[in-house]
């Protein structure tokens, strides 16, 4: 066995899934002198705040209950990490009291480093190094490819789509097709819009995440199953962990609105990445170090010894990623989604920034720090994974469990909040986002018109609240993150390739998009519940139904169909008002387009964007 794993044994603990020997015991045996245990065992019950495992009856010894739960000086860092994300939001209150601008776009006064740094975080939830983590560990770095072949499409919205999103001046994407469009159609879909991403998109979203901090509360912590808070009542340990820190992102994004939700979001982001980078460097130390691991990989049953191989393995079987999945994942993933043109979290944030060169620098940014540096720690650890936990069945749950082995105390609490930060990250951008399409697209839209800003703005507050209880409730609901994620990605699916249209087809209309809405839920359940067509596609694929897993099938179902649908009420459907179309071209310029009615100046040349975007691209 090696050196690293063999000091990991030395501090006593032996967890199911993990390799030994016997000679590994021998030496942590040894190690465990009297002197040493002499020392710490008066002082355990003092450094310690342990669950019932730790209490009378309990036949391990003090030194072991040190090392499995989290020390007082792990629950003081986390304790100050969260106080200082309160104080954060108890900061910023004032800067979102005054309007809905305010409370949901920053006053348009975000420099480019903080509104991109706010986009990173926000994709950095504590759910991410769990899916992560399966799929490296079903199929090696070749898995994740599931992930880079978003690459090939991601330049495309900040050098595409920032600056003409910074340009149209709404509050949020679903009042940007009001900009774009006009009539009872424009109005139905802004309305149908924003309660389908407010109640099943951002909902969704927000189920997984609570989900992914869920499955990894106790292993985390070491925490009991259940707390007893008196007179014979008991509570779920993961439900009160989750309400608690829910509870303080409702707290100052309700309080402080965008502002206090990208400030705590570039402070949560480089606490996430300090732990995690260090995460990685001591799984790679516990696995012997690098030459180490890279041998153990080399001849890694699960992986078939292809675990370090970048290229995808083309195989069949549930983990592995054949060639038409492959291509589905290159050509069609990276644009078939509901913000294939940077729309959503992504918007909002250009929409806050000083001005279009912010919002294009902060599209910039994001995209360059996530491909060279965010993702690459988990790959680490998850790689590391597999020599420490060969048995381990459930291939989410090796991230949290290496927080719990590997990490010495105040470190471990570091690592905690790094997770507390990642998880906070999220909730509160898509809390934000969600209340901002609840009371600014359906609320003050079509509900109650004429309210000052003060009375939108205390709205907001409340239906950040309502969110956070909807995202609880689906949390419950929810089996895996990875499943939730992909479910997700194929309900939306079928709508990438209109947001691409509208912007440069003057024809799109807004019944083009609610056709490719309904069409894209409706395949995405039929083809789900059913089946249809995936047998015969998954043949064209080469993919095995009996093995391989069916996303790419299903998801080229649903795009393909929806496409059709789209197109065909695009040329028969109603024409766009010449005037609508005048007036958005004039404020948002799309380059290398002239619409209908318009008379001024040509726009930008769209080559140098496209040329800028196929350089960017790997």
């Amino acid at each position: 066995m090696t050196r690293g794993v063999s000091s990991l044994r030395s501090r006593g603990r032996r967890r199911p899934g993990c390799a030994t020997t016997p000679a590994t015991s021998r030496r942590s045996e040894s190690r465990a002198s009297a002197s040493e245990s002499a020392t710490w065992e008066p002082v355990a019950n003092s450094l310690l705040l342990r669950g019932p495992q730790a209490r009378a009856g309990d036949h391990r010894t003090a030194r072991q209950a040190r090392e499995d739960a989290m020390a007082l000086i792990d629950w003081i860092i986390v304790g100050l990490f969260l106080a200082a994300m309160l104080g954060v939001g108890l900061l910023m209150s004032g800067k979102a009291s005054g309007s809905m601008a305010d409370f949901f776009v920053s006053g348009r006064k975000l420099p480019w480093w903080l509104a991109g740094t706010s986009i990173l975080a926000t994709s950095f939830a504590c759910d991410t190094p769990l899916h992560v983590t399966k799929v490296i560990r079903e199929s090696g770095l070749s898995g994740a490819w599931f992930y880079w072949t978003s690459l090939l499409f991601a330049p495309m919205i900040p050098f595409l789509f920032a600056k003409l999103w910074r340009r149209a001046g709404v509050v949020t994407d679903c009042e940007f097709v009001e900009l774009r469009y006009s009539g009872k159609g424009a109005a139905a879909l802004r309305l149908f819009m924003a309660l389908f991403r407010t109640f099943a998109i951002e909902a969704i979203t927000l189920g997984w995440v609570v989900l992914g901090m869920v499955k990894i509360i106790r292993p985390m912590l070491d925490l009991p199953p259940d707390i007893e808070l008196g007179g014979g009542l008991t509570v779920s340990t993961d439900a009160l962990v989750v309400a608690v820190l829910v509870g303080i992102a409702v707290a100052y994004t309700a309080m402080s609105g965008l502002w206090g939700v990208v400030t705590t979001d570039f402070v949560e982001f480089i606490i996430a990445m300090v732990g995690s980078v260090f995460l990685a460097v001591m799984a790679v130390k516990a696995a012997g170090g690098v030459e180490a691991l890279k041998s153990a990989l080399t001849s890694h049953p699960e992986t078939g010894g292809r675990a370090l191989e970048f290229s995808p393995s083309f195989q069949h079987g549930s983990g592995k990623l054949g060639f038409g999945s492959f291509l589905v994942y290159l050509l069609v993933l990276g644009w078939a989604h509901a913000e294939a043109d940077g729309g959503g979290s992504k918007a909002q944030r250009f929409l806050a920034c000083k001005d279009e060169r912010h919002a294009l620098l902060s599209g910039i940014w994001t995209i360059t720090v996530q491909n060279i540096l965010r993702n690459w720690p988990w790959y680490v650890t998850a790689l590391a994974s597999l020599v420490l936990y060969p048995t381990l069945t459930d291939n989410e749950m090796a991230y949290p469990k290496m927080i719990a082995d590997l990490l010495p105390a105040g470190l471990r609490g570091l690592m905690v909040a790094a997770f507390f930060a990642a998880f906070l990250s999220t909730v509160d951008t898509h809390l934000n986002l969600s209340a901002s399409y609840a009371i600014n697209d359906v609320y003050r839209r079509f509900l109650v018109k004429g309210q000052t800003e003060r009375h939108y703005v205390a709205l907001s507050r409340f239906a950040v609240i309502g969110m956070a209880v909807i995202a609880g409730v689906l949390a419950l609901r929810m089996g895996s993150v990875l499943d939730a994620l992909k479910f997700k990605g194929e309900l939306m699916s079928g709508l990438g390739l209109v947001l691409l249209l509208r912007w440069f087809w003057p024809r799109v209309t807004a019944w083009s998009e609610i056709a490719a809405m309904v069409s894209s839920v409706v395949s995405c359940l039929v083809v789900r519940l059913t089946g249809l067509g995936v047998g015969p596609t998954a043949g064209l694929l080469g993919i095995d139904p009996a093995v391989d897993d069916l996303f790419p099938v299903r998801l080229l179902l649903i795009v393909a169909f929806s496409a059709v649908v789209t197109i065909v009420v695009t040329l028969v459907g109603p024409k766009n008002d010449p005037v609508k179309l005048a007036e958005f071209y004039k404020k948002v310029a799309p380059p290398g387009v002239r619409f209908p009615g318009h008379t001024g100046p040509q726009s930008e040349p769209l080559a140098p964007a496209l040329a800028d975007w196929a350089l960017a691209s790997p």
